[in-house]
């Protein structure tokens, strides 16, 4: 008997250590690389056919390394910047199922406009990442520009914790004409993924500050 139970936990744990298995921590392995590969591949071959089959553009949308990690896209139209260690992952819970999923995130520019960051979801199913839905970070933060008078702002994603994303935003106001000054700051912003809905919402936002020109100091925005 106790040979039998020995050799039904030697077949057991070779089972399960053939099974893929996403554990539900912040490491970084085979499986979140495999995913951003397959990301990456799919914005290629969607590039190539948005351009038509031109052989001179798709040449320059082929992924290249650059100073800044790997960039995908065409130089004044739409490109990726992708980092090369592992901070373009972020993992944690998002849809309460005490699974870790993963957001993959890059630089984003679109034409001539100002750089943005672009968010790709994945929800964790059966040992692997299955696309859910993308966001830009500037899309993320337009109803806040809108209740306070803003030109623009982008979302930068720190981190995932209680199903929600979490990080902190720059904002432009209304009087900076170049792309990249932004006076304004919200320290912390906590934004919900709604699936069923298949939108952003955001659920908590700290003060506005304001960055005093002549000492950098940022200061909280008394609003009339």
């Amino acid at each position: 008997m106790k040979l039998f139970k020995s050799l039904l936990f030697i077949v057991l744990v070779g089972v399960m250590s053939c099974t893929p298995k996403i554990e539900n921590d912040k490491s970084i392995g085979k499986v979140e690389a495999r995913t951003y590969k397959l990301l990456v591949d799919r914005i290629t071959e969607d590039m190539k056919r948005e351009f038509g089959g031109n052989m001179y553009q798709n040449e320059k949308i082929s992924p290249i390394e650059t100073a800044d990690g790997f960039k995908i896209g065409i130089t004044n139209s739409t490109a990726y910047t992708f980092k090369k260690d592992d901070s373009k992952y972020v993992k944690g819970d998002l849809n309460n199922d005490k699974l870790s999923d993963l957001v993959i995130c890059a630089s984003m520019s679109e034409g001539r406009g100002p750089e943005t960051k672009k968010y790709f979801v994945f929800l964790q199913a059966n040992g692997e990442y299955k696309f859910s839905a993308e966001v830009k970070g500037d899309d993320m933060v337009a109803q806040n520009c809108r209740k306070d008078d803003l030109k623009m702002g982008i979302f930068s994603l720190d981190s995932i914790s209680g199903g929600q994303l979490i990080g902190s935003s720059n904002y432009q106001g209304n009087h900076e004409a170049n792309y990249l000054n932004y006076s304004f700051r919200c320290e912390s912003e906590k934004y919900k993924v709604n699936f069923e809905e298949n939108k952003i919402e955001m659920s908590y936002q700290s003060d506005l500050l304001r960055v005093n020109d002549e000492t950098g100091l940022y200061k909280k925005v008394v609003k009339k």
